[in-house]
């Protein structure tokens, strides 16, 4: 009982779009806390912002607190963290 007497199989795997995978960590809850504390919100209400600015004060700050929080060292490479975090999502 050969294997010759079963006809070739072809597969067609139907793959999708590559993927990039990012840490996510303690990244929902720090941003959940940060949320019901209202920080971003109370962040931009005392410190408005330029209306070309591509981020606030408050998200900048929700950013920096979330990379204290998650990756506790020198903050020399914060764009490198969000980068490789999930930090944009």
């Amino acid at each position: 009982m050969g294997l010759a007497r079963f006809p070739p199989v072809t597969v067609v795997a139907g793959y999708g779009p590559p993927s990039v995978e990012k840490m996510l960590g303690a990244l929902p809850v720090v941003r959940d806390f940060l949320r019901r504390l209202g920080v971003a919100s109370v962040v931009d209400r005392l410190c408005p912002v330029r209306e070309d600015a591509r981020l606030t004060h408050g998200q900048v700050i929700e950013v920096l607190i979330a990379n204290r929080l998650t990756c506790p060292t020198a903050m020399v490479r914060v764009a490198d963290w969000a980068a490789a975090w999930a930090v944009e999502e």
